[in-house]
């Protein structure tokens, strides 16, 4: 007792995450696409994505278009919180050489 259990829903085979992940590949054009998982349970995401399809689109443009795909597990709750971080493949080379 006292140990907290968590139970990592698989779809198909593949983790939420994975799914997710996928998901965003095939919905993004030329999109480099990191999920991880925040909290070990799979459904507290943070989606990583760089794409040239951000060009010239604000922040708030880049997250719908990263919201989009996913909308149906976020509204059915089958990923209870999903961070974005949405870059230019500019924007990350420079977020990076920083670093």
């Amino acid at each position: 007792m006292g140990r907290a259990r968590y139970l990592v829903l698989v779809i198909g085979g593949h983790t939420i995450r994975e799914r997710v992940a996928e998901r965003l590949r095939q919905e993004i054009p030329d999109a480099r696409v990191e999920v991880v998982d925040l909290t070990g349970t799979d459904n507290h995401l943070e989606a990583r994505v760089v794409s040239p399809a951000f060009e010239g689109r604000s922040p708030v443009e880049r997250h719908r278009m990263v919201y989009a795909p996913v909308r149906a597990w976020l509204d059915d709750d089958t990923v209870h919180a999903l961070s974005v971080k949405a870059w230019t493949p500019e924007q990350y080379r420079t977020l990076t050489s920083e670093e």
